[in-house]
């Protein structure tokens, strides 16, 4: 009966979606012609031989199957990719990342309606799909169930908002759920929620994130020439008030380590006057920084004020504070994604609000790559201590992680082959 009602609004909202794609195009967010392809009936040819099928919704989901198609692409000459996306800065990394490869296909992911499902199908006739993280589309689902194909949830997230939400129809949920061949999770919470709904064969070998290639970029060295002499440590997406707290991280580290230095990269740039005003109140001598600016190595606080630049920074600094976790208010919602920073072989700092992130900062923490600091001056002492007596490498937690991510990596393909014919 849900289904019933669910397929009603997907009937109501397709006009009132049609109209939101054709306004995002003209915006800039949608691309100039690909994006008919998430409302109407479109013609692809399929490429020879086994196809998957993955299905993300953004970067950050598109990254973490690279590792796997990149396997796949490698061990048969006969194997094909589907990647269908939500976002155009996905489709754009994809791109980047594949070019003109003819075993690549793209397409954006058609609206839910069962007529665009149909077309989809009869175009691509995939072998194997995979949906990855949250990604639970009913209609699809259930065609694929229909379809007898095997399916996949990959590095499955559920929140526990999410999971309360698909409690409340118990029914309609283990029909969708049940619907899975593997559901490979990102979390223990997730696996308990995944059990619940009514889901199947659930794995949890860690987060599949930890796989993800990081590419280090050519380090600009004449970017920072002025601060070899100083102890840096950078603050990553911090949020509104942390940035207060950094400050006072660095006045109590100050009188301790004469020539630190911090970093801070905001999680949104257009707070970043807002964060130089904040700073320049609390006494600190602040630059703005921009792409190619070199670092002044005479202020207190440098302020990144551009995207892309975290891979950088990660590789060139060793002591990293990940924000939106140190103000209650996050409570609920904490938490932002350490793993390329642990990848990088950083010490990892954050608050007591990871909630997002719980069991990737609990494995991080008992492996001493982390550690949880509950105010700033905690954070501070910290800092000192490990300026002045940590001596380790990089190069040792690297080798750590590496192994860690080879055995979730190893594991994920063991069940993906158990469904590849």
């Amino acid at each position: 009966m849900l289904i019933i009602f669910y397929n009603f609004l997907i009937i109501i909202f397709y006009i009132p979606y049609i109209l939101i794609i054709y306004f995002r195009k003209f915006t800039g967010k949608e691309h100039p012609d690909k994006f008919i392809e998430k409302v109407f009936v479109s013609n692809f040819k399929r490429p020879k031989g086994f196809l998957f099928w993955f299905h993300v919704a953004s970067i950050g989901e598109f990254k973490s199957i690279l590792p796997i198609i990149d396997f796949y692409l490698k061990q048969n000459s006969s194997y094909s990719f589907l990647i269908t996306t939500v976002t155009l800065s996905s489709f754009n990394e994809l791109k980047k990342k594949y070019g003109t490869n003819d075993r690549i296909k793209h397409q954006f992911l058609p609206y839910d309606f069962k007529f665009l499902i149909n077309n989809f199908f009869n175009n691509w006739k995939p072998n194997i799909i995979v949906f990855v993280d949250s990604e639970i589309w009913p209609n699809y689902i259930l065609k694929i169930k229909k379809e007898k194909l095997p399916l996949i949830l990959l590095n499955a997230r559920l929140t526990k908002k999410s999971f309360l939400r698909w409690n409340t129809f118990k029914n309609f949920s283990k029909e969708i759920f049940s619907s899975f061949s593997t559901c490979i999770s990102s979390s223990e919470n997730t696996s308990k929620y995944l059990n619940v709904l009514g889901a199947q064969n659930i794995k949890f070998f860690g987060n599949i994130k930890f796989c993800s290639s990081i590419s280090k970029k050519t380090k600009n060295n004449e970017q920072f020439k002025n601060i070899t002499n100083k102890k840096a440590w950078c603050a990553l997406s911090t949020h509104a008030n942390e940035e207060v707290i950094c400050g006072e991280v660095h006045a109590i580290a100050k009188k301790s380590v004469k020539n630190i230095l911090t970093i801070i990269i905001p999680r949104h740039i257009h707070r970043t006057e807002k964060i130089y005003s904040n700073l320049k109140n609390l006494g600190f001598t602040v630059q703005i920084k921009n792409e190619n600016d070199c670092i002044d190595g005479s202020v207190d606080f440098v302020l990144v004020n551009y995207y892309g630049s975290v891979s950088k920074y990660i590789e060139y600094f060793k002591e990293i504070f990940i924000g939106k976790s140190m103000l209650q208010k996050f409570e609920n919602s904490g938490g932002q994604n350490p793993i390329d920073a642990a990848k990088m072989g950083c010490n990892i700092y954050h608050g007591p609000y990871v909630n997002n992130f719980q069991d990737v900062y609990r494995f991080l923490g008992e492996a001493g790559f982390s550690k949880e600091t509950k105010n700033s001056q905690v954070l501070a002492e910290t800092l000192i201590k490990n300026f002045q007596t940590d001596f380790k490498t990089k190069d040792e937690k690297i080798k750590k992680i590496n192994s860690y991510s080879s055995t979730i990596f190893d594991n994920v393909i063991a069940e993906f082959n158990k469904l590849i014919k």
